[in-house]
């Protein structure tokens, strides 16, 4: 397979950067449990799950019989090092776990601060690694060396140039895999890496969807893709002093783009409008929300909110996760509506500065993802996260928000209050989602891409070729 990037540490998760592996993670290391792309839970190293009455504490049964690749058991004591070397490290919702608890030899408790339904999602999206490699080699050693309970075991690795498993005879699926090794190759240019698809140097190709997906499409490669982020405008409403502080003039912009044209002339059926942060087709899109294209009621609400002339205003892109032709669009939008934007397309870690140091007079422009439980989303828009603090993140929100996150279950409807806030507020401007995929031959069969909680996750266990 070949994937635009890879891993520069596959084997230590406790590193921040641990989680952008890609698909190569699932080769070599499982999960506690199992999310789906609906947000629900299902067993995985863990049989069965149970939540304290008091929401004090989620007890869990591990599966017997499963071992690491050197051999040592997949136990009560491996669960316990994994999951408080992530309490340690603060990592996500590790931060609200307080401590872990052996009960017996396959039964642990893990101890909560605070309850939110998005941690069986985050146990569901928890790879493990062996404790006893750990001992006897060190965490450097670990970084460059995933020692998990996969269907594969490490053979070679070359960070961002390769990476090699092959067929671990003990997995404890019996029978699988079905392959005896698989191998990544990492690859940056889309078109080099359709050359590579087409020659038969490689089965798959991951990455974003864009015309040489399509040209590939058409000449008869399955791709499997999946929504992943809906590209976002956020504005610097917290600032007074800004025309974006109007709701009239947000509300003017959700009307001035004509969503449906970007779509299609950019998209190549891959991307879909929304107007809402949300995903069409699932439980927490909301079909009524919408601002289709209407240039003349864009510029009705910018004169009744004072800018009958229109204004300026920076526009500020985010390279790694927009398509710049797609931001020229936005751009020429908003000036036929008087909005003038003086774009500038900058780098992932340009635009970070901007999300966690502020913005002022200006529209950013980036993709947020959205996973499968929304509650593990939605939590940039509020108060208690860093990022996008030039954004008025209202109580209310915030309120609706934890609402949702902390009900016992996770609930759509619960979710789908706080998205219609943000729409009916015009807080940000969603334009359209984003999707990513794998493109293969036919003969390629059962990866399950795209059917996990996040579009990392697949079954490598499970696939086959045809002959």
């Amino acid at each position: 397979m070949a994937d635009p990037v890879g891993p520069n540490n596959p084997g230590w998760t406790a590193d921040p950067s641990f989680a952008r592996g890609g698909h190569a993670l699932d080769v070599f290391l499982d999960t506690i449990l199992k999310g789906d792309n609906n947000g629900n839970i299902n067993p995985n190293l863990a049989t069965e799950w149970k939540l304290a009455a008091d929401l004090s504490s989620i007890t869990l049964t591990l599966r017997k019989g499963v071992k690491f690749h050197d051999g040592s058991d997949w136990n009560a004591v491996s669960a316990k090092w994994n999951i408080d070397i992530l309490i340690n490290a603060k990592v996500g919702d590790y931060m609200n776990f307080s401590s872990v608890d052996i009960v017996d030899d396959y039964t642990i408790r893990i101890n909560l601060k605070t309850f939110t339904n998005t941690m069986l999602t985050t146990l569901a999206g928890t790879r493990v690694i062996s404790k006893a490699a750990y001992d006897k080699n060190g965490e450097a050693w670990m970084r460059l060396h995933p020692v998990g309970t996969g269907p594969f075991k490490l053979a070679s690795f070359e960070p961002q140039v390769s990476l090699k498993g092959v067929r671990f005879d003990d997995y404890w699926q019996k029978g699988k895999p079905y392959l005896d090794g698989i191998e990544f190759t990492f690859i940056s240019d889309p078109m080099t890496r359709s050359a590579s698809l087409q020659a038969g140097e490689v089965e798959m190709i991951g990455g974003d969807l864009s015309k040489v997906e399509y040209d590939l499409q058409q000449k008869g490669f399955n791709i499997v893709k999946g929504y992943i982020s809906v590209y976002t405008l956020i504005p610097d409403s917290k600032n007074a002093d800004s025309p974006l502080a109007n709701p009239k003039v947000r509300e003017a912009i959700d009307y001035a783009i004509d969503r449906d044209a970007i779509v299609k002339s950019l998209g190549y059926g891959f991307w879909s409008t929304t107007y809402q942060f949300a995903l069409p087709g699932t439980t927490t899109y909301n079909e009524s929300l919408s601002r289709p294209y209407d240039l003349n009621k864009a510029k009705q609400l910018l004169a009744e909110a004072g800018y009958p002339n229109g204004f300026k205003c920076a526009f500020t892109v985010n390279s790694n996760v927009s398509n710049r032709d797609a931001a020229t669009a936005i751009q020429g939008a908003l000036s036929k509506a008087g909005i003038n934007l003086d774009m500038s397309i900058v780098d992932g870690a340009t635009a970070q500065n901007y999300f966690t140091g502020g913005w002022r007079n200006a529209l950013l422009g980036t993709a947020t993802s959205v996973a499968a439980n929304v509650n593990a989303s939605l939590g940039v828009w509020t108060k208690e996260n860093p990022w996008y603090i030039s954004l008025d993140k209202t109580e209310d929100f915030y309120n609706l928000y934890r609402t949702s996150l902390t009900a016992q279950k996770y609930d759509a409807a619960l979710t789908q209050k706080a998205i219609k806030y943000m729409f009916d507020n015009k807080m940000v401007a969603p334009v359209y989602a984003v999707s990513r995929g794998v493109v293969m031959p036919t003969k390629v069969r059962d990866t399950g891409f795209y059917t996990r909680h996040s579009f990392w996750f697949w079954e490598p266990a499970n696939a086959w070729i045809s002959k």
